[in-house]
């Protein structure tokens, strides 16, 4: 123990990058943000309100973050951003203050060290009780992400949870920060010519839920679809262990360089990664005891469901009609493959191969920032539906209301699959609310078309409220254009009798081949047509 020093007395503040600080920050705004929804009385309401001053502070706290990340210095930038914000000199001070104890440290725990150094590249007096080295921040936001996924319900196995805590998701996407590497975000990794993302690391709390449904034990033989970063697959290696085997595939070499590069670095061995079209599956390594799809489909390849083997497991996000999309958990009873399970979901379709669901872009505004995604098969008259927007509005509310935090996904997938059009996405900038379209549209799978009509669903508040005194939201049906009050009676009707007839049941589902024996039609139930086989959709 050398001079000066002794057990149990705090040891010299280490000096460290301005950068790694703005990554702390902002790892801290992020686990603020659940705090301020809890202070707020988990009314998400404010929290796209940037009039409301907790909601301005964590912005700010986010300013700081990037300022340091991003320049090295708040000197010139958050004066300025906490001007613009409006908030008060003597708030500005509160939180400067704050801000400095508690990343910073206070008491005997800060001290100021004399060493010299570029003032832009580092600070003096950190507190290394809670900044170390980068290696030991990835752990710490590695298990302050897991803590946040299973808050959120899910990594329900202790296996997934072991899993998300060990892989290290930074080494699978080296280019983003810490901070974006360990946010509960998907990271975009590749582009097409137009600028739309397709293929990234999908966001952690979706990974955590497909990893809950696919159940993988050790020493089994998985087969992954879209191997993207290679960090799914890493995971699905934890889980079968050295024992056994997972082969991903990817349609694009370039993905698949960079999946293996990533599997060394990590130190991952049992994971194989192949040039493959997914939808032909990879009969070489059949039988698999588990599929899983990271990459939408529509139809189900028959080569997923040939190369399982007896007692096997497929999860698959599968759209159903329109836009709407869910992971479902197919295991084959009986000789009928039916589902166990599924949850809400949506990933980037499958590409460039036999089993295609491309998206084409509609544009409803002169300037096309509103827009609908459609899928590619889909008959729309985009001519007739061209500046739509700019055409007389007309509104239908509906009576039906959801609490704050309650997710309509049901409605949703009921009134698609009412629809001859479905319920298809649409894209709009936030500038657009209150303007073009409400205040407040519904931002998932929300609009129908029939010739030059469109409707898109919307929510404002209710005046009635639930039996403790909370908030409710109405849903209501805006349509433009010709035939769009006709358009918007059926689009309400759907949900009014989803709320009537449905609400708090859930569907099931089936794969039925094309060919197979009639299906008897009749209400809460729906067959949906693709070009590889049919989904019976089953309300019980």
């Amino acid at each position: 123990m050398g001079p000066g020093h002794c057990a149990g007395c705090p040891s010299r503040p280490a000096r460290i990058r301005r950068a790694d600080l703005g990554y702390v920050i902002l790892q801290r705004a992020d686990e603020d943000q659940c705090v301020l929804l809890v202070l707020l009385g988990g009314d998400v309401e404010y929290l796209g309100d940037p009039e409301h001053i907790l909601v301005r502070i964590l912005g700010l706290q986010v300013v700081v973050g990037l300022c340091l990340v991003r320049f090295g210095n708040l000197h010139s930038f958050f004066p300025l951003h906490a001007h613009r914000a409006g908030l008060p000199s003597v708030d500005q001070h509160a939180m400067s203050h704050i801000a400095r104890k508690v990343v910073m440290g206070s008491g005997e725990h800060a001290s100021r060290a004399t060493e010299s150094g570029s003032a832009g590249d580092s600070v003096d007096a950190v507190n290394t009780d809670t900044l170390t080295t980068p290696e030991a921040d990835a752990e710490r936001l590695r298990n302050a992400l897991v803590d946040q996924i299973q808050a959120d319900g899910h990594a329900r196995t202790p296996a997934v949870e072991a899993a998300l805590r060990t892989v290290p998701r930074h080494l699978f996407v080296p280019d983003a920060p810490l901070s974006d590497a360990y946010a509960n975000a998907p990271v975009n990794i590749k582009y097409d010519s137009d600028g739309t993302s397709i293929s990234c690391a999908s966001q952690p709390g979706v990974v955590a839920l497909m990893l809950d449904q696919l159940q993988a034990q050790p020493g089994e033989r998985i087969l992954e679809l879209g191997a993207g970063t290679g960090y799914n697959a890493a995971l699905a290696g934890h889980l079968v262990g050295p024992t056994g085997h997972v082969t991903t595939l990817d349609v694009d070499d370039d993905l698949v360089e960079g999946t293996r590069a990533h599997l060394a670095a990590a130190g991952v061995t049992n994971v194989e990664a192949v040039t493959r079209d997914g939808a032909l599956g990879h009969a070489e390594g059949a039988p698999y005891d588990r599929i899983i799809a990271t990459v939408g489909a529509h139809g189900i390849p028959h080569a997923w469901l040939n190369q399982l083997a007896p007692g096997g497991r497929l999860v698959t996000p599968q759209r159903l009609k329109g836009s709407v999309s869910r992971s479902i958990v197919y295991e084959q009873r009986d000789g009928r493959w039916v589902s166990l399970g599924s949850e809400m979901n949506t990933f980037m379709p499958l590409r460039r191969g036999i089993a295609d669901d491309d998206r084409s872009v509609v544009p409803l505004t002169a300037d096309g920032t509103v827009r609908l995604q459609a899928p590619a098969g889909q008959q729309i008259d985009s001519e007739a539906l061209a500046n739509v927007l700019a055409q007389p509005r007309t509104e239908e509310w509906t009576g039906m209301t959801v609490r704050a935090m309650e997710s309509p996904e049901w409605m949703e997938l009921f009134v698609s699959c009412s629809l001859p059009s479905g319920l298809i996405r649409m894209l709009f900038p936030q500038t657009a609310k209150g303007t073009v379209l409400t205040e407040d549209p519904y931002p998932s799978s929300t609009a129908a078309v029939d010739k030059g009509a469109v409707t898109y669903l919307a929510r404002r508040l209710s005046e009635r409220k639930t039996p403790e005194g909370g908030k409710l939201w109405e849903f209501g049906v805006i349509g433009h254009g010709p035939g769009s009050d006709a358009l918007a009676a059926k689009v309400a009707d759907a949900i009014r009798t989803w709320d009537r007839e449905y609400r708090g049941r859930e569907a099931t589902f089936e794969i039925v081949p094309l060919d197979g024996p009639t299906i008897e039609q009749r209400p809460g139930v729906f067959l949906l047509d693709t070009p590889l086989n049919r989904t019976l959709v089953t309300w019980h």
